[in-house]
Parts: structure tokens; sequence; C-alpha cells
């Protein structure tokens, strides 16, 4: 099974970014989670094209799985 930690910010041009991160830890909590989005926004890590990342918007892990037909 395939996981990713998706990690959705609002943008200064009201907008709405979103970062995964793929394989988080299986105890990764939400507090982690805000800690490192609010690093991100604070230090201006990241430049995207929907302006710079100024809110927590959610965070929300996301599982696949793919079973092979063939």
């Amino acid at each position: 099974m395939d996981k990713e930690a998706e990690l959705v910010f609002g943008t200064s041009l009201d907008s709405q970014h979103t970062m995964n991160v793929q394989d988080p830890r299986d105890d990764l909590t939400l507090a982690q989670t805000r800690a490192v989005m609010q690093t991100v926004i604070t230090q201006n890590i990241f430049a995207t094209k929907t302006g710079e990342l100024v809110s927590i918007g959610e965070a929300r892990i996301h599982t696949s799985e793919t079973t092979p037909l063939v």
C-alpha cells in the first residue's frame, strides 16, 4: 500500500497549494505536521506559482493500493 501526506496551504494570491510527502511515518501526529507546515510558512522555503504560502489549510494522509490484473 502506498501512503503520502498531503499538506494544503493557503497562498498570498488567495489560492491553495498542496504538497505531497511520500511515505510519512506511521506515528505522525497532527501537532508535528502543523509545526512543520508553520516552519515552511515562516521561513518562506518554497516558491509557488500560486503565491507565497501564508496559512495552514489542512493535512491528511492519502493511501492507495495497487492490484495487478495480469
